[in-house]
């Protein structure tokens, strides 16, 4: 039997992503640190569909996260066919005034915990010879943010990262894709406020809308999804301006929260 890993599983996007792959008939392993909020997520999704819904409370921050989380998988005998790579933490604020822990713990979760997943799970979908990885990273991923530099960096690096393996599996039955959602109404951005000061501006996509854009794309044969058309044209736009001034844009965004 095979099922679909996600993270983050509880809330925002993961939740969503949740719903929306058990109405699509799809066996789940849905992973996040609550294990009341998951055993209620389980009993209603089995309850709607008919599907077998695993359910693990675990913190997979970090190398020893993310190999428990993998080990646990593999002594249940589960084979994963599709990860979702979906948890993931952030902070709004000068680099300088945050503690040192909450960069490790951002850094962490945001890379160290995908890359370990991705390497594990990558190894059984090649023995397998099929599988599809999505990697969440941001419209962040394309620039540097003042005021959310670490934030900014780690989706940086989780994009270029699954883009190299990507190319590296070309010629495989084997895809690693990543998701870049622009800002989106989660419990990151209810926690830090962000929806009434950073994105004041701006439009905020429903998680629901991001995770059915997932979903439409599943078996799409590009390497990065982009969620918006606005999101789109940022992209775009940003490729034609130089970067400091940019960075003085971006940063006089950030600065009004």
């Amino acid at each position: 039997m095979k099922y679909t890993l996600i993270t983050g599983a509880s809330s925002g996007i993961g939740l969503n992503l949740a719903h929306i792959f058990a109405k699509n008939n799809h066996n789940l392993i849905l992973v996040a640190r609550n294990k009341n909020t998951l055993a209620l997520l389980k009993k209603k999704l089995e309850s709607l569909y008919e599907v077998d819904i695993k359910i693990i409370s675990l913190d997979i921050s970090g190398e020893t996260g993310a190999s428990s989380l993998y080990e646990t998988i593999k002594k249940k005998h589960l084979r994963v066919d599709i990860l979702i790579n979906n948890a993931g933490i952030g902070y709004h604020g000068k680099f300088l005034e945050k503690d040192t822990q909450s960069d490790l713990d951002l850094i962490n979760l945001n890379i160290v915990t995908p890359t370990i997943l991705t390497k594990l799970f990558l190894q059984d979908m090649i023995k397998a010879g099929s599988g599809k990885i999505f990697n969440i990273a941001s419209t962040a991923s394309f620039q540097s943010g003042p005021l959310m530099s670490v934030y900014y960096g780690t989706k940086s690096y989780l994009l270029n990262f699954s883009e190299g393996i990507a190319e590296e599996l070309r010629d495989s039955k084997i895809k690693v894709i990543t998701l870049c959602p622009g800002p989106t109404k989660t419990a990151f951005e209810k926690m830090d406020r962000i929806e009434k000061g950073l994105f004041k501006n701006f439009h905020i996509a429903n998680a629901e809308d991001v995770a059915e854009y997932l979903y439409k794309n599943i078996d799409t044969k590009k390497d990065i999804l982009i969620h918006g058309k606005f999101n789109k044209f940022m992209i775009a736009f940003t490729k034609f301006i130089p970067r400091k001034l940019n960075l003085i844009l971006i940063k006089k965004i950030q600065e009004k929260k």
